[in-house]
């Protein structure tokens, strides 16, 4: 069901133009892939898809979660941890993208 609904938003979103929700769909696609036990390589498709349209589009905070959920699917985790918590800090305490910024810490603090 869940999987219909975020597919029907994420057609909604691309027919007419509305870039600014499509990484926030295509990241919750992958997380759903995931928790079914789908391929990796589904979710990290759709994970690297919401990254690409994050970057080109400037949205830097969609893009921290996308390096996030990139960090629990590829062998380079560090790396992907590492960039979230880049693009999370924002402008430094306090003012940090505070969900994105905590889990990478702890990400990075778990390797």
């Amino acid at each position: 069901m869940a999987t219909t609904h975020l597919t029907k938003a994420l057609s909604r979103c691309r027919g007419i133009n509305m870039v600014d929700h499509e990484a926030d769909i295509l990241l919750d696609l992958a997380r759903l892939r995931v928790k079914q036990g789908g391929t990796g390589q589904e979710a990290e498709r759709l994970a690297q898809e919401a990254l690409a349209l994050a970057e080109r589009c400037g949205y830097v905070l969609q893009a921290a979660d996308a390096h996030l959920v990139l960090a629990g699917l590829v062998s380079d985790s560090e790396t992907h941890a590492r960039e979230a918590l880049r693009l999370a800090t924002c402008d430094g305490e306090p003012y940090v993208y505070r969900a994105a910024y905590e889990e990478a810490k702890r990400w990075l603090e778990g390797m």
